[in-house]
């Protein structure tokens, strides 16, 4: 857009900078709050808790950062290397995993591998037994890994995809192997990006209450928890989500530092001209299979099964009547975000290259990088602050956190939409006299409308996944399909989790179709 068309738009501009500041209310009522927070405090919580905390949650951050990297790094490489049979299947089906939350999963092999479990049942009929116990730091790193890899997965595919195939040819031609190629020039190359869904899996370890709290691991955010929820004691929780609040923050300052300078080589070649010939064929079939397996078809197949043992006719009506819930909540909050992300990605592109419009894009997309828990802390101390009276009056303050929390996600994609609409079109409508409200609703929403639903139904499923976020906000007898999984589980009725679990899978499983077609 031309400079002299900028002044013209300094209300969108606004509206645009208004709409930031809005979402990060949260974020900044957790620093403002924990300035203020008594000394008496600091001295009481943190020599006691912080290093409890601090070494439970590193041991969960490196060990599934490990065996994310591992899972997600080699069958990335082998879908997009080898040709081996229904490679085309399992480009999709290895994202599948992704659609459990992590906490279901953790139910799931709970049931498993415990005394009544169907494991343990089939060692005791063939005369034997072994004690089997998955509820301790190894248990949640495996299996919180089984659904995280696929952050990994997506990065490394894409990056893979991305690069340009004369590299590896020439690495060849050098007389190195292909294993050799892989770590001196492949993995180089692509770090950046695969270090993108690294930050993913970071975050996710750290926004997980499910799973910590059923397995009585204690990390911040079940720490967070237990100070507010259980003790009432809100200036503890501030300062703990402010030290998790301070790590999210240097791990995004990390990213943007390797992010700078460095781009993955795509010169627009085949990428199958990069594939050799793989004699051992069903080598890479077995290995792409065991996370597919694991991650996805045993927990299912768990769940299933406890369906037909004790989800009755009452409990699947009432699992029908929280997916209402849920589907209320999605459907609110989606509509605000998609409404919100319409207005910031127009201004922008109206303002231009503009460095407040830079600014306030990135600052926009810090919600997502924050963990619901202290997304939710944040709330609390806006409502606290505002009138205490309001709290878990209704269900505003639950779509608000999700807006704040999962704006970055629709954002990104309308964002995207956006420029990608030629600026000859606004032209256009500017010499024929149209204004730019009328351009936005006549123009821009009807080509971008399939991207809107897109980005509508990646928003609903993050919601429907959300746990921490609605267990602090949520009206009291107000369940939500993951509220209710999780109630049953942690109430030692894990079967009749069943009904409610296999829901948020199933509604999960559609944004798997998306971010293969993304992939490409």
């Amino acid at each position: 857009m031309g400079g002299t068309r900028i002044p013209s738009h300094s209300g969108w501009r606004i509206l645009g900078i208004g709409t930031v500041l809005v979402l990060l209310l949260p974020i900044v009522f957790v620093i403002s709050n924990s300035l203020s927070v008594e000394t008496e405090s600091w001295q009481q919580s943190f020599p006691r808790l912080l290093p409890l905390y601090l070494k439970n949650t590193s041991l969960l951050l490196v060990g599934i950062c490990s065996l994310s990297l591992l899972i997600g790094i080699s069958t990335a490489w082998l879908v997009t290397i080898y040709e081996f049979p229904f490679r085309k299947q399992f480009e999709w089906i290895l994202i599948l995993p992704l659609s459990i939350p992590t906490f279901i999963n953790g139910i799931a092999y709970v049931g498993l591998t415990d005394y009544a479990g169907p494991i343990r049942i089939l060692l005791r009929s063939i005369g034997t037994d072994v004690y089997m116990d998955v509820m301790d730091h190894q248990g949640a790193i495996l299996i919180m890994s089984l659904v995280l890899y696929p952050y990994i997965y997506v990065a490394s595919r894409a990056a893979f995809i991305m690069q340009s195939v004369s590299l590896v040819e020439v690495s060849r031609s050098l007389g190195q192997s292909m294993v050799k190629t892989f770590f001196k020039v492949t993995i180089p190359l692509s770090w950046p990006i695969i270090f993108s869904g690294l930050i993913l899996v970071i975050m996710e370890v750290l926004n997980d209450y499910g799973v910590v709290q059923y397995f009585g691991i204690p990390t911040f955010t079940t720490g967070i928890f237990r100070a507010w929820l259980a003790l009432g004691d809100l200036q503890t929780a501030i300062l703990l989500s402010l030290v998790v609040l301070i790590f999210i923050l240097l791990l995004v300052i990390l990213d943007t530092y390797i992010q700078r300078g460095k781009k993955t080589s795509n010169e627009n070649e085949d990428q199958k001209a990069s594939r050799i010939p793989f004699r051992l064929k069903w080598i890479p079939f077995i290995i792409c299979s065991i996370p597919v397996f694991f991650g996805f078809v045993v927990p299912v197949g768990q769940l299933v099964w406890w369906s037909f043992l004790a989800s009755t006719g009452k409990v699947w009506l009432q699992s029908i009547q929280f997916m209402g819930n849920t589907s209320l909540l999605g459907l609110l909050a989606g509509l605000v975000v998609i409404l919100l992300a319409i207005i910031l990605s127009y201004s922008n592109r109206l303002v231009g290259n503009h460095w407040t419009s830079k600014t306030f894009s990135k600052l926009s997309m810090l919600g997502y990088a924050i963990p619901g828990a202290v997304i939710g802390i944040g709330i609390v101390t806006l409502i606290v602050w505002l009138n205490p009276n309001w709290i878990y009056s209704g269900i505003i303050a639950l779509v608000f956190g999700y807006s704040a929390r999962f704006f970055a996600v629709g954002y990104g994609q309308t964002d995207s939409g956006f420029q990608k609409i030629p600026n000859q079109l606004d032209d256009a409508a500017s010499s024929l006299g149209k204004n730019s409200l009328i351009s936005l609703f006549k123009i821009h929403l009807p080509i971008l409308k399939p991207v809107l639903i897109g980005a509508f139904i990646m928003v609903f499923v993050d919601i429907a996944k959300e746990l921490p976020l609605t267990l602090i906000l949520r009206p009291f007898n107000f369940e939500t399909l993951a509220t209710n999984a999780f109630q049953y589980a942690k109430d030692e009725m894990a079967p009749k989790s069943a009904s409610s679990s296999l829901l948020i899978i199933f509604v999960s499983s559609i944004p798997v179709y998306f971010l293969n077609k993304i992939i490409k």
